[in-house]
């Protein structure tokens, strides 16, 4: 692997072209960390709606009677 000369041994302009460079890596390295975050987030929502119907589906209740509890539920809080 070739060593890289130390910054302050190079030219202003090869300075520039090395800090650009960075930026462009780190804002490629950003991009991929954000994605990475958005797909855990939408794992974890899938997750959760996965729980929610299990449970559901072990009350015995309808989803008229959750909703409707739900709602109520609601409605109490506002008033």
């Amino acid at each position: 692997m070739a060593r890289r000369k130390k910054l302050e041994n190079t030219s202003l302009e090869e300075q520039l072209e090395y800090v650009e460079q960075e930026i462009r890596t780190k804002e490629s390295d950003l991009k991929e960390l954000c994605h990475r975050a958005k797909e855990i987030r939408k794992k974890i929502e899938e997750k959760q709606k996965d729980e929610l119907f299990k449970a559901l589906v072990a009350s015995g209740k309808t989803i008229d009677e959750v909703m409707r509890f739900i709602k109520a539920t609601g409605e109490d809080k506002i008033e």
